[in-house]
C-alpha cells in the first residue's frame, strides 16, 4: 500500500501531465489498479546513478532495455513507474521516468521472490526487452528522473513507516497486559525492574517515533521540504521498531518465541523496514550531507 501511494500515485500527481493524471489517478485511487516503482537494479540500488536500463528515443517513441529487481507489488501491479537513462554519457542528468502499463509488449515480470517478512509485498523482478513506449508515457521531462525519484523518496521515507508506529503501540499494549497478568515468584513480572525497564524503553521509542512522523507530516502539510527529516524518521522508526519487537519477545519469554503468538512475525517484518526507501546506512549518509559532512 505504501509503495502504491508514495512511489506510485504521488509522482504522477506532482509530475504527470494532465492527460496522465486524468487517465491513471482515478484508476489507482478508485478502480483497484495497483502501482509499482521500479528503480533498483543488480548494480544500482543505493547507487541510483549507476542504473543500466536505457531508453533510446526513436521518433515519438522510446525503446527501453534493462533489468529491475526488488520491485514491490511487481507481480500484481497494473502500472509501473520505471527509471531509465536516455543517454548514459550524461550520468544522472540522463535519468528519466516512464509510466508503463503491465501488458506493454517487452515488459516481462518474473515470479515473486520469497522474503523473510512482509510476505504480502509481492517483491518481483522485471525485464525490459525492446519495450516500446510512446513519448506520452514519459513522466516529466527527459533528465527529470532524479528529481522525480527524490520526490518519491521524500514522501516514502517520511510515511512508509506510519503503520509501524501503530504496530509499536500495539506491541507495547500487548506486552503491558502480559506483564501485568503473568506471574513468577509470587508476583506479576511487570513488578520486576528488568521487565519494567523494557516496557519503559518501548514507550520512549514509541513517543519519539510519533514525534518524527508527525514532524514530517506537519512540514509536508505546510509545503516545506523535508528530505532530511524524512530520512531521520525512516532511520529512527525502523531501528526502533526492530528493537521494540525484540523486547516484546523478551518480555513474553519463551512464550514470545512461539509462532502462534505472532511476535516472531512482527520481528521479521520489522527487520525489513531497515531496507525500505534506502538502507539505514543510506539514511545516515543523507542526514550527514544535510549536516555538511
Amino acid at each position: 500500500m505504501n509503495a502504491h501511494i508514495w512511489a506510485g500515485e504521488m509522482p504522477l500527481l506532482t509530475f504527470g501531465s494532465e492527460e496522465q493524471k486524468e487517465k491513471y489517478l482515478p484508476l489507482l485511487c478508485r478502480e483497484g489498479w495497483i502501482a509499482s516503482h521500479a528503480a533498483s537494479e543488480p548494480q544500482a540500488g543505493s547507487d541510483l546513478y549507476s542504473l543500466k536500463t536505457t531508453a533510446q528515443k526513436h521518433g515519438d517513441k522510446y525503446i527501453l532495455n534493462g533489468h529491475k529487481h526488488y520491485v514491490t507489488n511487481g507481480t500484481i501491479a497494473d502500472l509501473f513507474i520505471i527509471f531509465a537513462n536516455v543517454d548514459p554519457s550524461l550520468g544522472k542528468e540522463g535519468l528519466t521516468a516512464f509510466v508503463i502499463e503491465k501488458d506493454t509488449p517487452g515488459l516481462v515480470v518474473q515470479k515473486s521472490t520469497s522474503t523473510m517478512g512482509v510476505r504480502t509485498a509481492q517483491v518481483a523482478e522485471a525485464t525490459l526487452e525492446n519495450c516500446e513506449v510512446s513519448a506520452s508515457n514519459r513522466l516529466g521531462e527527459e533528465g527529470a528522473g532524479l528529481a522525480i525519484f527524490n520526490h518519491s523518496m521524500e514522501w516514502e521515507r517520511g510515511f512508509i513507516l506510519a503503520s509501524a508506529v501503530g504496530t509499536m503501540e500495539r506491541l507495547l499494549e500487548h506486552s503491558i497486559r502480559y506483564a501485568r497478568t503473568h506471574r513468577q515468584f509470587g508476583q506479576a513480572i511487570g513488578k520486576f525492574q528488568l521487565v519494567a525497564n523494557k516496557l519503559v524503553d518501548m514507550k520512549l521509542r514509541l513517543e519519539s517515533a510519533k514525534a518524527h512522523l508527525y514532524k514530517v507530516a506537519w512540514m509536508k502539510e505546510n509545503k516545506k521540504m523535508a528530505l532530511m527529516e524524512a530520512s531521520m524518521a525512516n532511520l529512527y522508526i525502523s531501528e526502533a521498531w526492530v528493537q521494540s519487537s525484540l523486547e516484546a519477545i523478551e518480555v513474553h519469554g519463551a512464550y514470545g518465541y512461539l509462532t502462534n503468538t505472532e511476535l516472531e512475525r512482527e520481528l521479521r517484518d520489522a527487520i525489513g523496514s531497515k531496507f525500505y526507501s534506502g538502507t539505514s546506512e543510506i539514511q545516515r549518509v543523507v542526514i550527514g550531507k544535510f549536516l555538511g559532512l
